[in-house]
């Protein structure tokens, strides 16, 4: 039986989680530097030892309304470079077997964005896995890598 661990955090009532290697570091929610014209999803970017990272909102990427209360942030590797997911609280660290982790329904599969990859199921709590490669939609990973390489 092999056990996962995630990083689960939650949107208002909503819970969710991220695989644990995908995450670099949990911060609580620091001052960022809003990026003229930058897609609505992104805050904008702030400064980590030195490197630029830029910066999503979650809720703005999931389509919740606005929260303004602070929150952390959950940086992760895209795939295409480090982004911080602004979240409005990080729960803990989530050990799970197998048998805890169902796939998606074809019903909840959302083939234009594939952000969920499956549900984890701890009793009777649920909470969406979201893949962190999809994390930032299709459209504006190129501003995520373009980011992280003059970072570099």
């Amino acid at each position: 039986m092999t056990e996962q661990k995630y990083v689960v955090f939650s949107l208002g009532e909503e819970r969710y989680a991220l695989p644990i290697e995908a995450v670099e570091r949990i911060l609580n929610e620091l001052p960022v530097t809003p990026m003229p014209r930058a897609p609505k999803i992104f805050l904008g970017v702030f400064d980590l030892r030195g490197v630029t990272i830029p910066t999503l909102d979650m809720r703005r990427r999931l389509e919740m309304a606005e929260r303004k209360e602070v929150g952390n942030f959950v940086v992760v590797d895209t795939g295409k470079g480090r982004a911080a997911l602004r979240v409005d609280r990080v729960d803990g660290i989530q050990v799970a077997n197998e048998e805890c982790v169902e796939p998606l329904s074809a019903t909840l599969v959302n083939t234009g964005d594939p952000f969920a990859s499956a549900i984890l199921r701890q009793g009777d709590v649920l909470s969406v896995i979201l893949d962190p490669e999809h994390i930032v939609p299709e459209q504006h990973k190129k501003r995520v890598a373009t980011a992280n390489k003059e970072a570099a």
